[in-house]
C-alpha cells in the first residue's frame, strides 16, 4: 500500500508551517524551482500535466505564461484542498490521484511536469510508460527529484546522517548506491518512505520506453542563495537535486 504522508495531520500541519516560515529562503524556493523553471519550454497554448502537484504553485505559474489548460494531480487531499484554496485559476483542474493510476487519463498534453515527486513511485518503469502515453508528439518530461546521492545510503542506528563536515566541506558517507528500492528517513517526526534509483535506472528507464534525453542538471547554488542561506554553499561538495528534461 502506497504512504500517503500528505494526508497525515501532524506530518502537513509542520510542512505547511516550515513551508510558510521559510517562505523564500528554502532550498525549494531558491534552487529547485528556478532550476526547473529555466528547463521548462515555452508554455504559451500548451496543455500541460503536473504529477505531484502539491499546492499547485507551479500549475498558476505556467497558466499565468499562457499554458491553453494545466491539470495538476496530488495523492493528497490536503494538498489538492490547498490548491484550489490559493492557486486556482479558469482553466486549471486539480485532482486528488495517485501517479500510480494517470494510465486513467483520458487526454493528451504537451508537457509533463513533477516537481520533487518521483521519488516517492516505487515502480518507476510504468509510471514513465505512462507518461510517455499521456504525451503529444514532441511533448516533454521535465522531472525533479532528490539526488541519487542523497537517497542511496541505508540510515541505521550507527549512521544517522549520510554526510560529515570536515574542514567545511560535506563528505558523503556513500552506501548502499547499486542496493535499488524502498528507503525510510525521519521528516517532522514521523517516517517518509522513498525509493532510491541509481543514474543507471533512471536514465536507461526512460531511454528504453522511447525517450530523448536533452538535458540533465545537478545544480550548484547562486551566489544570493548562499547569501541567503550560507549552508548551501555545501552543494559544492553534495547537489540535493537532480533534474532532467527529456522529449518524445
Amino acid at each position: 500500500m502506497r504512504q500517503n504522508i500528505y494526508d497525515n495531520k501532524e506530518f502537513y500541519q509542520e510542512y505547511d508551517k516550515m513551508r510558510k516560515e521559510k517562505k523564500g529562503n528554502n532550498a525549494n524556493d531558491l534552487i529547485e524551482i528556478p532550476n526547473f523553471r529555466h528547463l521548462v519550454p515555452n508554455v504559451e497554448n500548451k496543455k500541460i500535466l503536473d504529477l505531484g502537484c502539491g499546492y499547485g504553485e507551479n500549475c498558476k505559474y505556467y497558466k499565468e505564461l499562457g499554458a491553453s489548460k494545466v491539470l495538476g494531480i496530488d495523492l493528497s487531499t490536503h494538498m489538492i484542498a490547498e490548491a484550489n484554496k490559493s492557486n486556482k485559476l479558469e482553466n486549471i483542474e486539480y485532482k486528488v490521484m495517485p501517479m500510480e493510476e494517470i494510465d486513467k487519463i483520458e487526454e493528451k498534453f504537451d508537457i509533463v511536469l513533477s516537481s520533487l515527486a518521483f521519488h516517492y513511485i516505487k515502480d518507476f518503469k510504468k509510471l514513465i510508460k505512462d507518461i510517455y502515453n499521456l504525451l503529444n508528439k514532441d511533448g516533454y518530461l521535465i522531472f525533479s527529484q532528490e539526488h541519487p546521492l542523497v537517497t542511496s545510503t541505508i540510515l541505521s542506528e550507527n549512521i544517522k546522517s549520510n554526510h560529515q563536515i570536515i574542514d567545511n566541506k560535506w563528505y558523503l558517507l556513500l552506501a548502499d548506491y547499486n542496493r535499488i528500492g524502498l528507503r525510510k528517513k525521519e521528516w517532522n517526526d514521523q517516517i517518509v518512505e522513498k525509493y532510491h534509483r541509481n543514474f543507471s535506472e533512471i536514465i536507461n528507464t526512460l531511454i528504453e520506453v522511447g525517450f530523448k534525453i536533452d538535458n540533465i542538471l545537478e545544480p550548484t547554488p547562486s551566489e544570493d542563495a548562499i547569501k541567503k542561506v550560507p549552508k548551501y554553499i555545501y552543494q559544492y561538495d553534495r547537489p540535493y537535486f537532480l533534474f532532467v528534461k527529456v522529449h518524445k
